[in-house]
């Protein structure tokens, strides 16, 4: 997982004199990325300059984003564990009947095998 730390700086009176866009005064750098294809290589990325309001924006926003990743990973973990709590009860009960199920047991077996490789 490539994690990019990102930081902030506003900029002084001094560099905003005479700027054409004034407004955009917050500027954001990011740390130097390496490339997967080549070793060596390193990116440093250009600073970006925004306004404030566009940076509450954006943090408005990939809080939002993050918020449906979060929940999309808390359904499909809920799911997952509903779907092995299912495995385990009919394999529990294909073991305690006296003349076990072997088809069933079988499914509880591919059904368990299936959710690991995932």
């Amino acid at each position: 997982m490539l994690i990019a730390l990102v930081s902030l700086r506003l900029l002084p009176a001094e560099e905003l004199a005479g700027d054409p866009c004034p407004d955009a005064c917050v500027e954001l750098a990011f740390n130097p990325t390496c490339m997967s294809d080549e070793a060596d290589a390193v990116v440093v990325p250009e600073p970006v300059r925004i306004t404030p309001a566009d940076l509450v924006r954006l943090r408005v926003e990939s809080g939002l984003v993050l918020g449906e990743i979060c929940a999309g990973v808390q359904r499909a973990e809920s799911a997952w564990r509903q779907h092995l709590s299912h495995w385990y009860r009919d394999g529990r009960l294909a073991a305690e009947a006296r003349a076990p199920d072997i088809s069933l047991l079988q499914r509880v077996l591919d059904g368990l095998r299936n959710s690991v490789r995932l």
